[in-house]
């Protein structure tokens, strides 16, 4: 009954894969209750009412951190077909489901691209990019607008820098490897956090013209950077992830790829910003997301450069 009254909208979210260009569809896991809270207006109003305060992603936090959550993990594997020979621990390993789910991978399994003046993936994920910022304002035809403003809690100067500047916003799924990177060098500022609702960030939540990452809890940090002035991280809380953890030390020089933090259950995203003409998004992304696709990208895998006459070059 109460699937009816909320909704039952069935979406097929499509995702374009890097290097070949092709179309496939997503797996979406939990997609039944995605139906049920976002499928409709009345869904989403629930679902704020209700669902996305701190307490009950606590009290879900705290079962999944659990030894009597580890049941979960081989179940989850199965269904999101998850290739497990990536990480860095054999599944019978893991003590919790979380722990599982914030798993790290070898090396080897996400090459670092060394390429000079590139800029990397900070994560896995599904990624569109904006190439210049519409003055104060990200705009994408199935969203509602993210005011600068709002996204960086009415700080003036913050949305100053960053107004007509490039942002990339990398969307994760259950599924995806859940550690977030640097994609540049530099030295990293304090992460500070700015409490809010905990929204789903899957397209269900976000076509429902639902401002989610100005209403999120959110992390955010400036980088300064080596080569790219100043660069803006942001790291978005979802529903049921209200636990965004960060593994840096502030004020240290950081390499690009090196580890920044990590997300727990659920999906999550990576919001970053480079200011006004410092840089160019790989071409290939651009035409996607133009296209309003997402493309699949791995945590470090070049998906920009400098522009031409900006910064200094260095490996």
């Amino acid at each position: 009954m109460l699937k009816s009254i909320l909704g039952n909208t069935t979406k097929q979210i499509e995702v374009v894969k890097r290097g070949n260009g092709e179309k496939f569809i997503e797996k979406i896991y939990g997609e039944d209750a995605m139906k049920v809270f976002y499928g409709s207006s009345a869904g989403a109003v629930f679902t704020e009412k209700f669902l996305t305060n701190k307490w009950l992603s606590n009290i879900y936090g705290a079962y999944n951190d659990s030894g009597a959550s580890k049941h979960k993990i081989e179940e989850f594997v199965n269904s999101m077909e998850i290739n497990v020979s990536e990480s860095d621990k054999d599944i019978s390993e893991y003590n919790s489901f979380n722990d599982f789910f914030a798993r790290k991978l070898h090396p080897r399994a996400r090459p670092i691209n060394r390429t000079p003046n590139g800029i990397n993936s900070p994560g896995d994920g599904r990624l569109l990019v904006f190439p210049k910022i519409d003055e104060f304002t990200i705009t994408y035809l199935k969203w509602a607008p993210i005011k600068l403003i709002d996204l960086f809690n009415g700080n003036e100067s913050l949305a100053e820098r960053y107004k007509n500047g490039s942002c990339g916003v990398l969307r994760l799924c259950p599924a995806d490897y859940h550690r977030f990177h640097f994609p540049v060098s530099g030295k990293a500022g304090v992460t500070k956090t700015i409490q809010g609702l905990l929204h789903s960030v899957n397209p269900y939540a976000l076509e429902q013209k639902i401002p989610v990452y100005c209403l999120n809890k959110r992390t955010i940090c400036e980088l300064d950077s080596d080569q790219f002035g100043k660069v803006l991280l942001l790291e978005i809380g979802a529903l049921f992830v209200g636990t965004i953890v960060q593994t840096y030390r502030p004020g240290m020089q950081v390499e690009k790829g090196d580890e920044k933090g990590f997300f727990k259950f659920g999906g999550s995203t990576c919001i970053f910003f480079f200011e006004h003409g410092i840089m160019n998004f790989d071409s290939d992304l651009i035409h996607s997301s133009k296209e309003g696709y997402e493309t699949l990208v791995q945590m470090g895998e070049k998906i920009g450069t400098l522009s031409e006459g900006k910064g200094h070059v260095t490996s």
